[in-house]
């Protein structure tokens, strides 16, 4: 199944998953099956006032973070804003890891820019070698994933068409094409 939804409405579900510290599907998710539960129970869906208006207020904060985000006018919001109550962690989700790695403020490097500047100050190395001396560096983030970087998503990249004529392979190791 998929579903369309405007991009600040999407952005709006991003930014509340994250601050649950669930993917926007998993949310989704959750909101359907709640739904489904209250109606196949006959009842209709439990609707807490308060928690609604707080819920209204936090929506129209995302809606305003998003428009100063993107530059566009923004509007005012409908209702009075509280400060809203950061998300609860329910039952049966488990805790953000303590170890979750954090994204550090600074220019994005990529990947295959990062390992060119080690091959260039460490000289030809294997895949597994490449992404210890990457991580070591500290510049290069993983996106999106979080995954640690190992050898295999070294060598995918090498190996990828669009980078491979930067480097060449000899002896298991991993070396720059001649510039």
């Amino acid at each position: 199944m998929s579903i369309r939804l405007d991009p600040r409405r999407l952005g709006s579900l991003k930014l509340l998953a994250a601050e649950a510290g669930i993917r926007p599907g998993e949310l989704v998710t959750r909101w359907v099956e709640e739904r489904l539960d209250a109606a196949r129970s006959g009842a209709p869906a439990a609707v807490d006032s308060d928690a609604v208006s707080l819920l209204a207020a936090r929506v129209d904060e995302l809606t305003r973070r998003l428009d100063q985000l993107a530059g566009t006018p923004v509007a005012a919001p409908r209702t009075e804003a509280t400060a809203p109550t950061p998300a609860k962690r329910g039952p049966g989700r488990p805790r953000k890891s303590p170890a979750a790695p954090t994204r550090k403020a600074g220019p994005k490097v990529a990947l295959h820019d990062e390992i060119m500047a080690v091959i260039r100050e460490l000289g030809p190395q294997t895949a597994g070698e490449l992404a210890s001396a990457i991580v070591a560096r500290g510049r290069y983030q993983v996106p999106r994933s979080g995954k640690p970087l190992d050898a295999a998503t070294v060598n995918a990249r090498v190996s990828n068409p669009t980078y491979r004529g930067r480097f060449v392979r000899r002896e298991h190791r991993i070396g720059l094409a001649v510039e």
